[in-house]
């Protein structure tokens, strides 16, 4: 009882909200009114994730992420990302969130905002699903992998590396290339050869993550970067995937 009462009142104000928010809408269209138009449908998907706090029901927590996906996504094939840099590289990343949160949920159960968990313990509690559903958390996976890969060749210009990224932007740059690994890794059901591909490639990137942060020592101590605790996961994760390669190709010569 205490926790509806809690949730009435940010539920009554999200409502309230929407409301002028599809208003603003009808006015502000996309075409004409491109940064505004965004802006406003951005400010809506959060409100949606702010409400995902007190949801406890899977469904409607998969719905508000879906919907989410369907106010976002079109508007990254409509606007063009060398005049709108920061809304792209913006709607990238938070499409590739929204898609791997609801991989989570599908595959295992897990809520948005939940105890954040070491890499290698994700890995030994990836729970199986059938055929049917497995197709389905793969296309997340791949998705989420793919928006996250978008994010990441944003800051490639001319498809050449930086030696180095700023300060401001480092932290969601190095979680997009820890994370389109990751999800790389997830996909269930594919061949031992699509597996043996898969985490090569991730063991390149985490390999490639740690070089970064020998190299830009800031990442491991700059509170501000707040890396620390992500960089010991990329590391486990390099110090494991041999091990399973190992496993991977042994089966493979069966």
């Amino acid at each position: 009882p205490c926790e509806g009462k809690i949730f009435g009142a940010p539920r009554h104000i999200f409502k309230l909200a929407n409301h002028y928010f599809g208003k603003s809408l009808a006015h502000f269209l996309l075409d004409g009114w491109v940064t505004e138009h965004v802006r406003i449908l951005q400010e809506i998907s959060q409100m949606y994730r702010t409400m995902q706090f007190w949801e406890q029901d899977p469904k409607r927590s998969a719905a508000m992420l879906s919907r989410r996906a369907r106010m976002l996504s079109p508007l990254l094939d409509v606007i063009n990302p060398k005049v709108y840099v920061a809304f792209w590289k913006q709607m990238c990343f938070e499409m590739a969130e929204v898609y791997q949160e609801l991989y989570e949920l599908k595959a295992n159960g897990k809520m948005p905002g939940g105890p954040f968990k070491s890499l290698v313990d994700e890995e030994d509690d990836e729970a199986y699903v059938d055929s049917k559903r497995g197709a389905q958390c793969n296309e997340l996976a791949r998705k989420s992998s793919a928006f996250y890969g978008r994010f990441v060749d944003s800051y490639h210009p001319d498809g050449k590396v930086p030696e180095r990224i700023d300060d401001d932007n480092v932290r969601g740059y190095l979680l997009a290339r820890l994370n389109h690994a990751r999800m790389g890794t997830k996909l269930q059901g594919i061949s031992i050869d699509d597996q043996v591909e898969v985490s090569k490639i991730a063991l390149r990137e985490y390999e490639w993550i740690l070089d970064y942060g020998n190299r830009n020592q800031e990442v491991w101590t700059k509170p501000e970067i707040s890396m620390a605790q992500e960089m010991m996961l990329c590391k486990e994760m390099a110090a494991m995937l041999p091990s399973k390669l190992s496993q991977l190709a042994a089966k493979r010569r069966r």
